[in-house]
């Protein structure tokens, strides 16, 4: 009761001040304090009454107009709050105040912009007005209003506005991280990798911002620096599966496949349940051709979600082993996804084609012609069960 006595009084003291010191009637003045009481005791409508009334004798009260602002945002008629701020601005042009409330508000009603523009003003007006308040309000417009247009995909508007909120806090790691992803996306590579890189000097322990710069590097082609980046985003944070993945994948560009399978092993240690882990963990075990071990992993994707990748993908080492008609079954069931369906395709005309069943062989490789990908390989394939002998070509002399 006391911590709300007191949180009253100092609105009040807020909302307070002498009308008459401001220039307005007497009789204005008067309805404004009436109001002033009636708020105090939680009497909203009936101040809200009061305060209108102060206003329709004297248009140029200010306070009374900011006064109905404070009270329509407590009756959560957050338009017409905004209204009365407006009023009470239009009339007192440095009315910090009241532009830091219809701030606040606006920002609390998603306005990011408006409040940007209410906020600054008050900056303008007296820049030690709740100083590290308005601050934070200001920092969290620009971010929220970048927030919506990444979300957006206009990139580089989200990153005009989070450049905006790093002016207003440096020293915000994660105001630098926003602005290194808007920058990624919208294909400013040293822009990005600038700020993410300030994100990290800010808190080196960003597992994030590392694995963010991990990113950046690999998709310019700069594995090195990916691995070190994704090194220290798992140092940062061992969870991170996803820098696991990545991490691998770098390793396999690098020809480092048994490094692959190393942070693979361990990310199925760490994350047991994730399906893309043993699914990868697979796909590094049948390019090291350890088809015992890739199915393994495989079987254990599949038992976590049967996905048309996990059936394809152990369809490879099924067939590396000779195991045809495993093979055979488990493309199949990668045959409903579009993605896979080609692959597939080429899989089963291999299988056949080992089994001898040249037309059921050729038939899965007809599939597999209309893709580019896979075209020379499917119609070798059929050249060379329908000319087993080269064509009929003379032989050498």
């Amino acid at each position: 009761m006391m911590r709300f006595f007191f949180a009253m009084l100092s609105l009040s003291v807020l909302m307070a001040g002498s009308a008459l010191a401001q220039g307005v009637s007497p009789e204005s003045a008067e309805k404004y304090n009436a109001g002033q009481e009636l708020f105090k005791k939680r009497q909203f409508q009936r101040a809200l009454v009061s305060f209108e009334e102060a206003v329709k004798i004297d248009g140029k009260n200010a306070q009374a107009y900011r006064a109905m602002g404070t009270t329509y945002k407590k009756l959560r008629n957050y338009k017409k709050a905004i209204e009365a701020y407006q009023m009470a601005t239009s009339i007192k042009s440095d009315y910090a105040a009241a532009y830091f409330e219809m701030g606040e508000l606006q920002f609390q009603t998603k306005d990011y912009k408006g409040a940007q523009a209410s906020i600054q003003k008050v900056l303008s007006i007296d820049p030690s007005f709740e100083a590290d308040k308005t601050r934070d309000i200001l920092k969290k417009a620009y971010l929220q209003e970048g927030t919506t247009l990444f979300r957006r995909r206009d990139y580089k508007g989200a990153a005009a506005q989070y450049e905006s909120a790093t002016q207003v806090d440096p020293s915000d790691a994660t105001v630098f991280f926003n602005l290194g992803l808007a920058h990624r996306y919208a294909r400013s590579v040293n822009a990005a990798r600038e700020a993410l890189e300030t994100a990290i000097e800010l808190n080196p322990n960003y597992g994030k911002a590392h694995r963010s710069l991990g990113d950046l590097f690999r998709a310019t082609g700069k594995n090195s620096s990916a691995a070190r980046a994704y090194l220290k985003a798992i140092q940062a944070d061992a969870k991170d599966t996803r820098s696991r993945l990545n991490l691998a994948i770098v390793y396999q560009a690098m020809k480092q496949n048994s490094k692959a399978i190393s942070v693979l092993s361990k990310a199925a240690q760490v994350d047991p349940k994730n399906a893309d882990v043993h699914t990868a963990l697979g796909k590094a075990y049948a390019d090291g051709r350890q088809y015992t071990n890739s199915i393994a992993s495989y079987k254990r994707a599949l038992g976590i979600k049967n996905t048309p990748e996990a059936n394809y993908r152990i369809a490879e080492p099924y067939f590396g082993l000779k195991q045809y008609q495993n093979a055979i079954r488990h493309a199949n069931r990668a045959l409903s996804a579009s993605k896979w369906r080609v692959p597939a395709n080429v899989i089963l005309g291999d299988c056949y084609r080992e089994l001898g069943q040249k037309e059921r062989a050729i038939a899965h490789y007809k599939k597999g012609v209309a893709n580019r990908q896979y075209k020379k390989y499917c119609e070798d394939q059929i050249d060379r069960i329908l000319n087993p002998m080269g064509g009929g070509e003379e032989e050498a002399q």
